[in-house]
């Protein structure tokens, strides 16, 4: 059964007290590089803050005890017992530093999940109220388009009902007659339906019909035109109304499949699978794993050890990331820090969070939103890389569809 701490600091002193009367009278040896290093560390203003966190003010008094009973062993002239003090008050205050770097870490990542508590609640709120104004907005655009239509219909009547007093006055200078007028009227409101069927399928916006598309809003324009300067002209204005119905037609069949393509890739299901299989292609297959709606990737070998700093030529794999989780902006990203097993558990899992972290902050300064973002560290528990221990020293992000 292994004693307290005071037991073995009592036990230590009697065994060297013996050697401390053999040495009285003599001058003390210089100071040990043991004690010197004990000293410069209890010296350092940071250590007082040891004092207030839980745990670690415990290990930092035992510290302090032993400095004075390692200077007490060298005036004694025991070197040997004061380099071993010093040793023990070493081991006790970077064991309160760990403890430390520990509660910081707990309490920083304590209030970034509050924070996000906080912000999810609005944004779901945002998104249902995104949602509603987008039905709202195309629910307006329809009524304006049917308004359109019938306002047109209607102009273009009582056009047609103007010409045909007309040309009832100016008989012998009359090009068409009243059935003409009726066969361009029914021609152009075909052309506002050939129309209305192209931008269902948003014709005007997609490079490969927005061109014809275009050119048919010409015609159809230059066809109304000319029939409000030139009504007599029926034949050519039937020649133009024709031609931008066929062009509509020629839009909207361009368009349709583009449009319904879209519509299909937008598709939850496809969305996931598109993103693993690019998350595979550029990360490769053994490094990438399918998580319920999402994707896991590892980035192996990513940081020095027992640090959280990148190693070199990391860049262009980080870059990779933050193109595929801004391309994907409904995915949730959690990001997940591992270690090897080398060094002290308590610090590994602080190495482990920070990690997290820094990843967490590339992402951010290449434009990926924070709350999209979550971290956890786990340190060295949950090694995956067994035949080369260094690419332990990972990260493993977790894209998962929001499912909004």
């Amino acid at each position: 059964m292994r004693g307290s701490f005071k037991s073995k600091m009592g036990a230590m002193v009697a065994l060297g007290a013996a050697s401390l009367m053999l040495g009285a009278g003599c001058s003390p040896s210089p100071k040990s590089d043991e004690l010197v290093e004990l000293e410069r560390m209890l010296q350092d203003p940071a250590a007082q803050d040891l004092r207030d966190i839980p745990n670690a003010a415990r290990f930092h008094q035992e510290a302090r005890q032993l400095r004075l009973v390692s200077e007490e062993a060298r005036e004694e002239r025991n070197d040997e017992l004061s380099q071993e003090y010093a040793v023990l008050g070493t081991l006790r205050y970077r064991t309160a530093v760990a403890i430390a770097k520990q509660f910081e870490a707990a309490e920083r990542l304590k209030v970034a999940n509050a924070k996000i508590e906080e912000v999810n609640p609005d944004l779901r709120a945002t998104n249902e109220t995104r949602n509603a104004l987008a039905r709202d907005i195309q629910q307006l655009d329809a009524e304006i388009r049917t308004a359109v239509r019938e306002r047109e219909a209607r102009r273009q009547a009582e056009a047609s009902r103007r010409e045909s007093t007309f040309n009832a006055a100016q008989r012998d200078n009359a090009d068409t007659s009243t059935q003409d007028l009726q066969q361009v009227n029914a021609r152009i409101e075909a052309a506002e339906a050939a129309r209305a069927a192209a931008l269902e399928y948003k014709a005007d916006a997609y490079e490969r019909s927005r061109a014809v598309f275009n050119r048919a809003e010409s015609q159809l324009s230059n066809a109304r035109d000319l029939l409000r300067s030139q009504p007599g002209a029926a034949g050519t204005i039937l020649q133009q109304v024709n031609f931008a119905v066929q062009l509509f037609e020629e839009a909207a069949n361009t368009a349709k499949p583009i449009h319904e393509e879209m519509v299909e890739k937008m598709r939850p299901e496809n969305r996931i699978s598109v993103l693993r299989q690019m998350a595979s292609d550029n990360f490769g297959r053994p490094y990438t794993e399918e998580e319920y709606q999402g994707v896991r990737i590892v980035m192996a070998r990513m940081f020095e050890p027992q640090e959280a700093n990148f190693r070199q030529n990391t860049d262009a794999m980080l870059d990779v990331l933050a193109r595929l989780v801004k391309e994907y902006g409904e995915f949730s990203v959690q990001i997940e820090g591992y270690t090897q097993r080398r060094g002290g558990v308590t610090e590994n899992l602080a190495t482990s969070q920070l990690r997290a972290h820094r990843v967490r902050d590339f992402l951010v300064e290449r434009g990926v939103e924070l709350e999209r973002i979550s971290t956890e560290g786990f340190g060295q528990e949950r090694l995956r890389f067994s035949d080369d221990a260094e690419n332990n020293d990972r990260v493993e992000i977790i894209l998962r569809h929001s499912g909004r």
